[in-house]
């Protein structure tokens, strides 16, 4: 058992390392953090007026992360702009 904690411990500070490919992935770790602080602040410390934009920023957060979005798509998304495909 304490092998097993010790090798959880050590997966979590070899993510951290951009030079090793032992480890958890950082950008699953800093998504699985977004989403477990979201699901706190949005239903313990907020408001519930502000809930619903409360979790669209966490899970913006979580996209960005694991890189499904792009920073580009986000600001394109914010301005109006949508993507066209040639040809239609």
């Amino acid at each position: 058992m304490i092998k097993k904690i010790g090798l959880f411990i050590n997966n979590i500070v070899r993510s951290l390392d951009n030079k090793q490919d032992n480890g958890y992935s950082a950008r699953k770790l800093s998504a699985f953090a977004g989403v477990m602080v979201a699901i706190y602040a949005t239903l313990k410390l907020l408001p519930s007026e502000y809930l619903i934009e409360a979790i669209y920023a966490w899970l913006v957060f979580a996209l960005l992360c694991l890189g499904i979005v792009t920073i580009e798509q986000v600001i394109k998304l914010k301005n109006g702009n949508t993507p066209t495909t040639d040809g239609q």
